[in-house]
């Protein structure tokens, strides 16, 4: 059973620009992009980084999650994935794991990937972005002030 979880989240995060699979603290797979861990799997847990308000709340609400050891205080939670995981919850946890730890550069490449069915298209989005603006719907500039002379 464990196997096929692995599995899972394996082609969970293949999907994911530049990542790679570690195991730097025995057998359990750690999954990292440009060597930085975002998610790592053990014990029947999943460990993923979410921001500090997040945290609190799902440690609060839901007895699945629970904060992780060692890099808790930086945000990190344990999810304790049992015999049926939510696929869809465990996917997004760990794409929002991805975009906290990844470089810029990489989310934003993540960003362009195709959107799905229910999204605009891009032509929908550029005539909405060149849809004309009168002044007063500007947002006023400020005077420029005079350079100092040397």
């Amino acid at each position: 059973m464990a196997d096929r979880i692995v599995e899972r989240l394996r082609a969970i995060v293949r999907a994911l620009p530049e990542t790679g699979e570690k195991t730097p603290w025995g057998p359990d797979p750690h999954w990292t992009v440009r060597d930085k861990i975002f998610a790592g799997y053990g014990g029947g847990k999943l460990g993923v980084k979410v921001d500090k308000e997040l945290q609190a709340a799902l440690v609060a609400s839901d007895p699945r999650f629970t904060i992780a050891p060692y890099v808790g205080k930086h945000g990190w939670v344990d999810l304790a994935l049992g015999k049926a995981p939510n696929w869809a919850e465990v996917e997004a946890l760990i794409l929002g794991s991805y975009r906290l730890i990844a470089p810029r550069k990489l989310v934003a490449q993540l960003d362009a990937a195709p959107a799905p069915v229910s999204a605009p298209s891009p032509t929908t989005k550029r005539a909405a972005k060149r849809a004309p603006v009168s002044r007063s719907d500007r947002p006023a500039r400020a005077p420029r002030r005079p350079r100092a002379r040397r």
